[in-house]
């Protein structure tokens, strides 16, 4: 099948035009291409990378809008998280299948996953906010309103629960001393939290779990500057006079009004920052350089051998974290695994050699842990139990 083809199938079926008779060519040749296990051919399929974003693009957006359907539950099928990104365009298929029909029959009916005990609930929006005299304020305990105000700031948590910083014109009037005084905040998310901020200039920021961003209550400088520890996505506000840095693990980003995320968790091997319009520099104290990067590119700094690279990737898989997802193309499962832990706050012990063990799939971070698991396990090539808030794997 020409590609033209198969991706024209595909489109149709996402968007439920396509007849039973392209429905069910769409599903023999995934079957035939899966029974031989062939590889991606590139006169058939295309550029392997191209395509894959493509589709992923594609389905990540058609899942948003069926799970708003109530009691929807959409898993991608056992052969959907393949140890080989070889089999995305098939996997691809069978996914949009699971989509169209629901799955939870399918995850009751085939599962051997032991129920749990102890229900192990997602993460939600939790934080904790210490201001510039120390004093702290969690954040998810607190009612919508104003929660303090400092040098010429007012601080509040806005009705759909971001934190939201205003410059209160006011004080700045009254007492311009106070509001020229840099006075920083912090913001913390522990294993099992996430949040939105929304800074006096504009920009927003969404943290992941087991991150940290510090900042200025006002950017009076020619410069504005945060700090990152862990994982956060910023929106960005143009202001082509007073550049945005980011400061993080060995790492400067610059930028003067874009989109973009940073992954700088101290126990991963690297710090990724990746944009996704506009345009950043980056600057890596370790190597000593700095590279501009394009929409859909991600640099790599890596804290072992100070390697600086730059890379195409699929954006969608990046900041499926803030859009309610996990999304995995070919990932080492200690990556994964890593992300589930700070999610759902969680140690997580191996036993047994699992350090070649890649996986793909997608599940939503609304699910229990139990349920996210069974996208990895249900491929046969580990087992997993959990024991309290201990997650055990083996091969």
């Amino acid at each position: 099948m020409e590609k033209e083809t198969l991706i024209n199938l595909i489109n149709k079926y996402l968007s439920n035009q396509a007849t039973p008779e392209e429905e069910a060519r769409l599903l023999s040749y995934y079957d035939t291409l899966q029974k031989n296990k062939l590889q991606w051919d590139e006169l058939e399929m295309g550029n392997e990378n191209v395509t894959k974003s493509e589709l992923y693009s594609k389905i990540l957006s058609e899942i948003k809008n069926r799970e708003s359907v109530p009691k929807k539950m959409i898993f991608l099928r056992r052969w959907f998280v393949a140890a080989s990104i070889t089999t995305l365009l098939i996997a691809s298929a069978s996914l949009v299948f699971y989509m169209k029909y629901n799955s939870s029959y399918f995850i009751a009916k085939n599962s051997t996953h032991p129920v749990n005990k102890y229900r192990i609930a997602p993460g939600g929006n939790k934080a904790l906010l210490i201001l510039a005299d120390g004093s702290k304020i969690t954040l998810d305990d607190a009612a919508s309103g104003e929660l303090a105000k400092q040098s010429g700031t007012k601080v509040s948590k806005a009705a759909r629960g971001q934190l939201v910083y205003t410059i209160d014109n006011t004080i700045a009037k009254y007492n311009p001393a106070a509001s020229a005084q840099p006075v920083y905040n912090t913001i913390e998310t522990p294993k099992g939290g996430q949040f939105q901020v929304d800074l006096p200039d504009g920009t927003k920021v969404w943290l992941n779990a087991g991150s940290s961003l510090r900042y200025p209550t006002s950017f009076n400088g020619k410069i504005r500057s945060v700090e990152l520890k862990g994982e956060a996505y910023f929106e960005v506000a143009k202001n082509a006079h007073k550049p945005f840095k980011v400061l993080s693990n060995n790492q400067v980003v610059e930028v003067l009004g874009t989109h973009f995320n940073i992954s700088s968790y101290t126990d991963d091997i690297s710090v990724k920052t990746t944009l996704l319009e506009g345009s950043v520099k980056v600057l890596s104290s370790k190597a000593n350089q700095s590279k501009l990067l394009a929409p859909g590119q991600q640099s790599d700094i890596n804290y072992a051998n100070n390697s600086f690279s730059i890379k195409a990737v699929n954006t969608d898989e990046v900041i499926a974290w803030k859009n309610g997802y996990f999304l995995f193309t070919d990932e080492d499962l200690k990556s994964i695994m890593s992300k589930f832990a700070r999610w759902y706050n969680v140690d997580v012990e191996y036993k047994g050699d699992v350090n070649n063990l890649r996986f793909g799939g997608m599940v939503s971070r609304s699910k229990d842990l139990t349920q996210a698991l069974k996208v990895i396990e249900q491929t046969g090539n580990v087992k997993i139990r959990i024991e309290g808030r201990r997650v055990i794997v083996m091969p």
